[in-house]
């Protein structure tokens, strides 16, 4: 991002405007009054002081109410200087230059001698791109003051912010001529070197004014600008510091080094030194929209909006703001609807002033494009979202399945553990290794593994299960060998002669049919 604005310091007698806090005309507070339209101009001018003095509970001041307080005192009492004065003060908080200027304007012509107002009115129309008529103010004064060398000086600024440099080195020669040492000729005869590019110029009148004014922060911040346009950041930046170092609101300086700060990403510095500016200028816009981009640099989208509708309520025409505002919410934001809003009342504002190939139109045609591609970007987004809950939840079963095989191949395994056949198969060693990396799934819960371990639980666990009917002794007993003696309370083997008082075996000769049997003896004493 390029710096868009340099910022030089101005003339010594054309700086920020001071609020006047004091009373007008002599006049002396009456009793307090609530109702506006019954108050003095004295009592509307310290109503409108007290409500500056006075932030809400965020910390914010009510610079609308002060400015229809000042401005109703000075209606009251045109020629109530210090009112339209402090009205124009209040008018540029809120970013309205064009009513500072005229407010100003008013001050001044209630009192030609009043130096700040001059200084102000000079100032908001450079601002205003009217620098001519600021150098007819300075001129006017000058016939009046020709021995005044802070009005020269602001005469010189103010013919050189016009283009006017012949006749701006005149008067710069002038006020040499009178004061050889003066640091405000130097000054602005730096601004008066730099607006016609000639920077080592107007680097040598910045370092002669620094001998001479070490203490002006405006000088160290037109030497930072000479070094940055010169391609010596590094050293703008300390010249920038140094301004800032002794004047912390020195608006020019902190602008700055806060556009050096958002170009190289420092959105932090950046914040400090936009909020420093806005703190001493409320209503300057440029660093408003510092700002705005420093706070959309460290993420807080909201402050960045808020400022932007700040900077549209003060100055509708500004086209950087409704830009800003719009990319903020396409790019950032994501409200696609509210950025379209920023750049249709772009158009509405400008209306018959755009051309068909106005950029606006093409941004137009982006934030749809940006539109659609959020949209399929989200939808795909959902598609994933769902496609991972469904993955997730069946992992969840395969893990619920894998706690209940767990439990079975360790039963099994604690069974059959002592097994010579599930041993001899190798299925035990196998099952253990499954089962303790199973185990371990299981009970860490990484239902994403469930699956690949399932694998192999399947595959070892039919197979110990087959194994198991043979390690129940369900299988028949070896039969004994050939001429062996059967077993005690067997069946004979063939061929083996029976045993006594057995049954006759087979092919034996049996009793004769009808043979007396052998006489028995009858035991004795038998009758």
């Amino acid at each position: 991002m390029r710096i868009p604005t340099l910022f030089l310091a101005l003339g010594l007698t054309v700086g920020a405007p001071m609020l006047m806090v004091g009373c007008g005309g002599g006049k002396k507070p009456t009793a307090t009054v609530t109702d506006p339209a019954l108050m003095s101009p004295t009592q509307l001018f310290e109503a409108g002081v007290t409500t500056l003095k006075t932030k809400d509970k965020a910390g914010v001041v009510n610079y609308t109410l002060a400015y229809d307080y000042f401005l109703k005192a000075a209606e009251k009492d045109s020629a109530y200087a210090k009112a339209w004065f402090n009205a124009g003060w209040t008018a540029e908080q809120l970013g309205f230059t064009d009513k500072a200027a005229a407010h100003y304007k008013a001050a001044v012509d209630a009192n030609p001698d009043y130096e700040a107002a001059v200084g102000s009115l000079a100032r908001t129309l450079g601002t205003l791109d009217r620098g001519q008529e600021a150098v007819k103010l300075f001129q006017a004064q000058l016939e009046r003051k020709p021995d005044d060398l802070s009005l020269r000086n602001s005469l010189l600024d103010a013919m050189t912010a016009a283009g006017m440099y012949d006749e701006a080195e005149e008067q710069a020669k002038e006020i040499l001529l009178r004061d050889p040492k003066n640091p405000g000729a130097y000054r602005n005869l730096s601004r008066l070197y730099f607006a016609q590019g000639k920077h080592a110029m107007s680097k040598l009148c910045s370092e002669k004014a620094k001998t001479l004014a070490e203490g002006d922060s405006g000088t160290y911040n037109n030497l930072g600008v000479t070094f940055l346009v010169m391609g010596d950041e590094a050293a703008a930046i300390e010249e920038f510091k140094t301004a800032i170092k002794l004047n912390p609101g020195d608006v020019q300086a902190n602008l700055n080094l806060g556009w050096v700060a958002v170009n190289s990403g420092d959105y932090l510095l950046a914040q400090q030194c936009f909020q420093a500016a806005v703190d001493a200028q409320p209503g300057n816009v440029d660093a408003k929209l510092g700002l705005a981009i420093a706070l959309r640099g460290v993420k807080d989208y909201a402050g960045a909006a808020v400022l932007y509708d700040q900077i549209l309520a003060a100055d509708p025409d500004n086209e950087t703001a409704f830009f800003n505002a719009a990319t903020l919410q396409e790019k950032y934001i994501k409200d696609y609807k509210m950025a379209l809003k920023y750049l249709d009342d772009y158009i509405k504002v400008n209306a018959g002033k755009l051309s068909p190939s106005h950029q606006v139109y093409e941004r137009k045609s982006r934030v749809e494009a940006s539109r659609q591609a959020e949209e399929a970007r989200k939808a795909e987004e959902e598609r994933k979202r769902k496609e991972a809950e469904e993955r997730k939840r069946r992992q969840e079963e395969q893990l619920t399945e894998l706690k209940n095989k767990v439990v079975t191949l360790k039963g099994l395994l604690d069974k059959y553990g002592t097994c010579e056949i599930m041993i001899e198969m190798e299925a035990i060693d196998t099952g253990m290794m499954v089962l303790e990396q199973a185990q371990m799934v299981v009970e860490a819960g990484e239902s994403d593994m469930a699956g690949d371990v399932m694998t192999f639980v399947d595959q070892i666990l039919p197979q110990i299960e087959e194994l198991v009917p043979m390690c129940t002794g369900a299988a028949p007993a070896p039969a004994p060998t050939e001429d062996a003696p059967a077993p005690e309370g067997g069946t004979p083997a063939e061929g083996a002669p029976a045993p006594d008082a057995g049954t006759p075996a087979e092919g034996s000769p049996a009793p004769a049919e009808g043979a007396p049997a052998e006489e028995t003896p009858a035991p004795e004493g038998g009758g």
